[in-house]
């Protein structure tokens, strides 16, 4: 048995929850002139049923008690799983009393509190005014307005998972907008920076050849030239940032493992003699539809290295989870503090000096398995490496 849950659920949704059953529970009592109630949550990690609320004509008191599934009546009737009218329980083999002894009728109503996502708990009646027994049409009308109630709360559920996407979408939103715009910078301002670029810097190799090589203005010229440098792998990441968003290349499967090494072939001379590597690849991926995986591999493998300065290891793994290909990149090094770990995909965040990075790495990669449909999850803590995991659906796998 599952138990339902209001999304967001905080201390005010859960009171609202239990004012609301504790509402439907006394109108109905209220309309089959019954005049002893009480309302059973059901608890799911202890899987039993706990009294919320008990109402009578006397002073009985019954908080807190508990009954486990299949025990007492309330554990009966939800293994039951119908509604239950009872006009004598004296006669009744199901229950023999069960405890039923403080109520001055033997007649009672049992209704358990059932949703698409799964138990509630019990709605119990008894003591109709008159000292008779209840009847079908006082069972009837009971069963209709508690399952109205039960209605009510699945779509306040649905509600809440609906704000919850809509604050995601609006996120989601957001960043594309942040994407869009430079991606119009990139196509707009790039390739007019680049030509002067282009020149000034060979002017700065040409006066380099001519100066002395301990002169002053030589160290100047350098720093100059690492500063032109700098704007140039600035350009060159806004036009792979823009060609990313407008992207119409045509379908073309690689093989994914294949990839991988490539990509840590090209990072060899970063990763310095003391980082490990350890390969676990699964036998169950070949080829999978390529639209700049290589971009994002090299881009984590790279920040790996960089988070090992003093050696360590890096775990690279695949597999196929639940009609999900799963890639992971799991290094030993200093780890990502939770404060920066939530911008760590923004455009232009970067924790690294000006010349190592320009904060759009992952940026890229972020829009790159957007186009997959797909995710990329991040554990890290201080002192405790990282844990990339890229998510890809398993359609993208050629002939899935």
């Amino acid at each position: 048995m599952n138990e339902i849950k209001i999304n967001g659920s905080n201390d005010t949704d859960f009171i609202l929850l239990k004012s609301f059953l504790n509402g439907t529970l006394k109108e109905i009592m209220s309309v089959i002139n019954a005049e002893c109630g009480s309302l059973f949550l059901f608890d799911p990690d202890q899987k039993e049923l706990v009294l919320d609320s008990f109402y009578n004509s006397g002073t009985i008191h019954l908080e807190g008690l508990k009954q486990k599934i299949g025990e007492g009546i309330s554990g009966k009737v939800v293994n039951i799983r119908t509604p239950i009218l009872v006009k004598d329980i004296s006669k009744d083999s199901r229950f023999r009393r069960n405890g039923f002894t403080h109520y001055r009728t033997n007649s009672f109503i049992s209704i358990p509190l059932n949703t698409s996502s799964g138990l509630l708990g019990v709605m119990n009646l008894t003591d109709k005014s008159s000292g008779e027994a209840f009847c079908e049409k006082d069972l009837e009308f009971a069963v209709a307005i508690s399952k109205y109630a039960c209605l009510i709360i699945e779509n306040f559920n649905i509600c809440g998972e609906l704000r919850e996407e809509k604050e995601t979408l609006h996120k989601q939103k957001s960043l594309l907008e942040q994407y869009a715009s430079v991606g119009k910078l990139a196509a707009g301002v790039v390739h007019e920076i680049n030509n002067p670029l282009d020149g000034v810097i060979r002017y700065t190799n040409i006066l380099l050849d001519q100066l002395k090589d301990n002169s002053i203005a030589r160290e100047y010229l350098l720093e100059v030239k690492k500063g032109l440098h700098r704007i140039a792998n600035i350009t060159k990441s806004l036009l792979e940032f823009s060609h990313q968003i407008n992207s119409t290349k045509a379908k073309k499967y690689v093989d994914l493992h294949q990839l991988i090494d490539e990509s840590l072939d090209i990072l060899r001379e970063k990763r310095n003699g003391n980082i490990r590597l350890n390969k676990k690849y699964s036998a169950n991926l070949l080829r999978v539809l390529d639209h700049g995986l290589s971009h994002i591999f090299v881009n984590i493998i790279k920040n790996a290295f960089d988070a090992m300065p003093t050696g360590g290891e890096l775990e690279v793994t695949t597999d196929l989870k639940d009609n999900v290909i799963e890639i992971c990149f799991t290094d030993s090094g200093l780890g990502i503090p939770p404060d920066i770990r939530e911008r760590i995909f923004d455009p232009f965040f970067t924790t690294k000096s000006i010349d190592k990075g320009t904060g759009l790495g992952l940026a890229i990669c972020n829009e790159i398995i957007s186009k997959y449909e797909g995710r990329i999850d991040v554990q890290s803590s201080p002192g405790k490496g990282s844990a990339f995991t890229i998510l890809i659906p398993r359609k993208y796998l050629e002939n899935a």
